[in-house]
């Protein structure tokens, strides 16, 4: 197992608890959400950064978490597993319908969550579990809720956090005290201050996360995202381990400074000055993205030429794990 990687793991319940512990560890999500085999491209990705990542971000649908064999393989490799639980049914099939919080609070799916729960706790060592990210933003939760929820962000949180906690609840009396939970909204929450509507309480919470992205074909510093700076203002005080849960930049050759190598050089220094932060997870997928010039020559946010060269400083930086 990786000395570093296998550090940062064995810190995870100290960090759960919300004690200090210097430096961040880095992960990242490789590869398509529908690709049920990605394990052979997520160690090709580590090939290429030249070490082993801390945590491997693996998406998961409301019936097939939790991946138990996914789990272990990371263990195994010396890494820490955050299981990002979608509430839709079938990854292949978006708006074939999903798990709605009225359903799921009032008892629906308890038979499927206690198995669900015995599973995670049946991996007998912890890991991270991201339930229905960016729940004030994704598309998704328009059928969680059933209405819009930009539009009705206050009923729309009261379902969230009933939802949330009838399973975390249930998770905890299986025994299944393993599994971390990890709250993230994406970064328009904190921008707005709509995230106290969804958060479900610092007793069911044990990291707080924030997907951020520069989607556009621009050249952008991390610190200029109003969203990303009031993240940590507002919840650096909670006392929970912070995570930048998913982060990336389109990658742009015909650019100097091309926005993928700008992103992370100002990520790396913005977490660095920021005690509360304790892990950053890229994405190394090609995304969804504007249409490109016709000269553009990039692979979206997956990371390549000065983009990866910057990543990789980022990874034999000391302070990241």
């Amino acid at each position: 197992m990786n000395r570093i990687c296998s550090a940062a793991i064995s810190g995870v319940l100290t960090l759960a608890a919300g004690a200090a512990s210097a430096g961040v560890m880095l992960g990242a999500h490789v590869g398509s959400e529908n690709d049920v085999n990605s394990q052979q491209e997520f160690t090709d990705f580590e090939n290429q950064v030249g070490r082993k990542l801390a945590i491997d971000n693996d998406h998961e649908d409301w019936n097939v978490f939790p991946n138990v064999a996914r789990v272990r393989w990371d263990a195994q490799n010396g890494r820490l597993s955050m299981l990002s639980w979608r509430i839709i049914f079938h990854r292949n099939n978006p708006g074939g319908g999903c798990a709605t919080a009225d359903a799921i609070a009032a008892g629906k799916y308890d038979a499927q969550l206690r198995r669900q729960a015995e599973a995670a706790k049946s991996v007998g060592r912890d890991f991270l579990v991201r339930f229905n990210y960016e729940m004030t933003s994704n598309e998704e939760n328009t059928c969680f809720t059933g209405f819009a929820v930009k539009s009705n962000p206050a009923p729309a949180g009261a379902k969230y956090i009933a939802a949330w906690r009838h399973v975390v609840d249930l998770f905890r009396a299986a025994g299944a005290n393993n599994v971390k939970w990890v709250w993230a909204p994406g970064q328009g929450a904190f921008a707005g201050g709509i995230w106290r509507m969804f958060y479900p309480g610092d007793t069911y919470v044990d990291w707080i996360g924030v997907d951020y992205y520069n989607k556009g074909d621009k050249p952008k510093d991390f610190a200029s995202g109003p969203g990303i700076v009031a993240f940590y203002s507002q919840t650096a005080s909670l006392g929970k381990p912070l995570i930048i849960s998913e982060t990336a930049a389109v990658g742009d050759p015909r650019l100097n400074p091309d926005p993928q190598t700008l992103w992370l050089n100002s990520a790396r220094q913005f977490v660095k000055s920021r005690p509360a932060i304790k892990a950053l997870v890229w994405w190394n997928d090609p995304g969804k993205f504007a249409k490109r010039a016709t000269d553009y020559g990039g692979s979206g946010y997956v990371l390549q030429g000065p983009g990866l060269a910057a990543f990789k400083a980022m990874a034999f930086d000391p302070y990241f794990k």
